[in-house]
């Protein structure tokens, strides 16, 4: 009798990775769970220094190896996000609290920048046929699209493509505790990141309170989503900024 072919999914994982640390733990942390790791980093409208990722990305490769993990490369999102966010800015104040809620500029750009990655990662995903994203979110960081009120609602839009979701830093408050988390896998914990100029956590904050929260949570799912849908069903182009590697 002929064997039966092994159809099981391959443990696949494109990891968004900044270069920063919950990114860089975040990855080895898939890695050791079985996962070969694809990462990608992107180009937003108002990033800069992207490509400090690289160093990050390349100490990670020398350490497990290139049959365990690679960088996809730097990707522009810009398009995608201007998809999302441009609309936005024609809402005049007072309608946006009456359909959408007391959310905070900050906190929208945040929500739009995310989405268009998460957007670009459902096509790449498509096209390379992995079934898993993970992300570097902590809960501690003070945006909204690390609460678990957003991360449930990413986690939704993952499965409509038969896509995980995966954050395996959500839950660790200890920067502490990270840190030694690195150095135990042999890295010092320096890292280098690119950094977003429009990025600002709410103030004084751990726990952003629950109007805008809430007020996030319609946006995304009154705005962006319906948006992110169709350019993922109209397979919009996504395009390398850059190859590095």
């Amino acid at each position: 009798m002929a064997k039966r072919k092994n159809r099981s999914i391959k443990k696949e994982a494109i990891v968004l990775f900044s270069g920063g640390k919950d990114s860089f733990l975040s990855v080895c942390m898939l890695i050791e769970q079985g996962f070969k790791v694809f990462m990608v980093n992107f180009k937003t409208i108002a990033s800069i220094g992207d490509s400090n990722a690289l160093s990050g990305a390349q100490r990670i490769i020398d350490r497990y190896g290139e049959d365990k993990v690679s960088l996809l490369g730097i990707f522009s999102i810009a398009g995608i996000l201007r998809e999302l966010i441009l609309p936005f800015l024609n809402i005049k104040q007072r309608d946006i609290l009456e359909n959408y809620g007391d959310i905070t500029y900050s906190q929208f750009n945040c929500l739009a920048c995310r989405s268009a990655m998460y957007a670009w990662t459902v096509l790449k995903a498509q096209e390379m046929g992995v079934h898993c994203v993970g992300d570097g979110a902590r809960k501690i960081q003070g945006f909204v699209i690390e609460l678990p009120i957003m991360i449930d609602a990413f986690s939704s839009f993952f499965r409509e493509f038969s896509i995980e979701f995966v954050c395996p830093v959500l839950n660790l408050e200890s920067d502490w505790l990270l840190k030694n988390y690195l150095l135990a896998r042999g890295f010092l914990s320096k890292t280098w990141e690119s950094q977003c100029l429009l990025g600002a956590p709410l103030p004084g904050g751990k726990t952003p309170d629950e109007d805008v929260q809430k007020a996030t949570l319609v946006c995304f799912e009154k705005l962006i989503l319906p948006k992110c849908r169709q350019l993922i069903r109209d397979k919009f182009p996504i395009t390398a900024e850059e190859s590095y590697l």
